[in-house]
């Protein structure tokens, strides 16, 4: 597996051009080219069309390409977008063993189909319901192509509402769960230590930087983000 360092990850729509040629540019470790939580669905046949030739733009940029994925369409996004130059897959709202089998095996076919390396494609578990957290340890160890996993907070706490807030509130405990899960089964946890009234993957450089000094020393080894502007807070919060 690549060992490059991965400490700031910009996940960015695969329908928007712009973006994507700003990411590029950003210099992030990880552009995310995103198929699933950005992308209305009428646009995601255009994104799948386009989304070769921005693999090339990533990586082009000194980047590495990951793709994240959504449970309701694997086979017709990884068909699009595994190609050479493309690193792993994010797996959104992992909640079992089998979406990550699933995964694996359209990997192996086409890896083995497109001349790309056997194994070399890595993926990532978003663990953003209960479920997913319930089954962290079977999800993570479910095939030898994870290497890392985070948390989709938004989502989470969506799916745990009504939520208990102050001082029992149940992101801290889920953020730490995660890194101790994540070592126990040999991967990366990724994540930052956001405080309100920061919405996280939106939050200001500043901030940014608070928060991955704050996941740093909990564990996290690197994080997600929304805005170029928050690719270099990342990668100074991450830093050595």
């Amino acid at each position: 597996m690549n060992k490059k360092s991965r400490r700031s990850w910009l996940i960015v729509p695969a329908s928007k051009p712009t973006q994507l040629e700003e990411a590029s540019r950003a210099g992030a470790d990880v552009v995310v080219l995103d198929l699933f939580e950005f992308v209305p669905e009428r646009d995601r046949a255009a994104a799948r069309d386009a989304i070769k030739d921005a693999i090339g733009r990533v990586t082009g940029g000194g980047a590495q390409a990951f793709l994240q994925i959504g449970p309701s369409a694997v086979v017709s996004d990884l068909a699009a977008a595994v190609w050479p130059g493309l690193s792993g897959v994010i797996v959104s709202r992992a909640e079992t063993p089998e979406q990550i089998e699933t995964v694996s095996s359209a990997l192996d076919r086409l890896e083995r189909d497109r001349g790309i390396a056997a194994g070399s494609i890595e993926i990532v578990a978003a663990l953003e319901t209960a479920h997913g957290n319930h089954a962290a340890d079977d999800v993570l160890r479910a095939s030898p192509r994870v290497t890392g996993a985070t948390l989709g907070r938004v989502d989470l706490v969506m799916d745990l509402r009504p939520e208990p807030s102050g001082e029992i509130h149940l992101m801290s405990y889920l953020m730490q769960r995660l890194v101790i899960v994540a070592n126990a089964a040999g991967v990366t946890p990724l994540g930052a230590w956001w405080r309100a009234p920061d919405r996280g993957l939106l939050a200001t450089p500043d901030n940014t930087y608070a928060a991955a000094k704050r996941g740093r020393a909990i564990g996290f080894k690197g994080a997600m983000c929304l805005r170029a502007n928050q690719v270099d807070a990342l990668n100074r919060g991450y830093q050595g």
